[in-house]
């Protein structure tokens, strides 16, 4: 069984790490802030004493035959300044397996940007190389964003330590195995999904729209990372290549949230993973997707 479906797509997922006992403060808002928002952002996106939790989970996406990978995760066995990412040892593929889905039934793999939480699995390490983790499948990339962190670019752009040898690990071997493309930000991948700008947090961010018997979802990578950032669009968790592309990335999501009832899809929110905005007298809130099984607990 599925976590939930968009029209006839059927959702699941599969949770690398998650982090708990953040914070909110810790996004750089203020206590009035919170408060103002408290009543629409507990229980799910304001735990006891003020915290939150962020998810690292990697979607998969069943539609027009075809099953995509959406941002795999941090992967096993990289090196990484931040401890917590640091030679992972975790059992990512076996999790991701147990959803019915193996991973040799993938057709395609999309990473909505190449920071090192959002390609990792895109590999595995075999007798001492780095090779494509999905054998069946072609790597989506787009070329805004493969070429910003291709070497040959690396002094046009802001150095992210933790994200040192991502491309040599995560990228490059895929480009070298034959399974990769390199699609523009309004790729169509099949006749309901297709790829959509979302710039900003890095050059070539973007995201993957899906259309399904008159619903519609949105995987929003890092456009987000917490709700409350949809509300105060100045909250700069996380790093940025446009601050101001981020912001209009936000703004539309927004817009297209509440116009064209669209679910919103991040990529490390905690249960149940996705909501709408809604706009009511109160103001703008998040509402938590309600029907969303819990996988991690069944």
């Amino acid at each position: 069984m599925s976590m939930f479906k968009v029209g006839k797509a059927e959702i699941d997922s599969a949770l690398e790490l998650e982090l708990t006992g953040r914070p909110i403060a810790w996004l750089g808002t203020t206590p009035d802030l919170i408060e103002a928002n408290r009543w629409w952002m507990a229980p799910h996106f304001l735990l006891d004493g003020d915290t939150w939790s962020l998810n690292f989970r990697s979607w998969i996406v069943r539609v027009d035959d075809k099953v995509v990978v959406v941002d795999p995760c941090n992967g096993n066995g990289r090196p990484n300044p931040t401890p917590t990412f640091d030679m992972l040892d975790i059992p990512f593929l076996e999790r991701f397996e147990a959803t019915g889905v193996r991973v040799a039934d993938v057709d395609y793999v999309f990473c909505t940007h190449l920071h090192h939480d959002h390609c990792g699995w895109n590999t595995m390490l075999r007798d001492g190389r780095w090779v494509p983790t999905f054998p069946n499948a072609r790597y989506l990339f787009v070329k805004r964003e493969y070429e910003r962190w291709h070497p040959d670019h690396a002094d046009n752009f802001q150095h992210l330590p933790y994200n040192d040898g991502v491309y040599e690990r995560s990228i490059a071997p895929v480009v070298q195995a034959g399974r990769a493309d390199l699609v523009l930000d309004t790729h169509r991948l099949t006749p309901n999904l297709r790829l959509e700008p979302g710039r900003g947090h890095t050059d070539g961010h973007s995201m993957l729209r899906l259309g399904s018997d008159g619903e519609e979802a949105m995987f929003c990578g890092d456009a987000f990372h917490h709700p409350l950032q949809l509300i105060d669009h100045s909250i700069k968790f996380g790093d940025h290549d446009d601050w101001d592309a981020v912001v209009d990335t936000r703004r539309r999501l927004v817009r297209h949230s509440i116009e064209r009832d669209m679910l919103l899809i991040p990529a490390h929110l905690p249960f149940p993973h996705a909501g709408r905005m809604r706009k009511s007298e109160r103001g703008l809130s998040f509402e938590a997707m309600e029907r969303c099984a819990d996988r991690e607990s069944s």
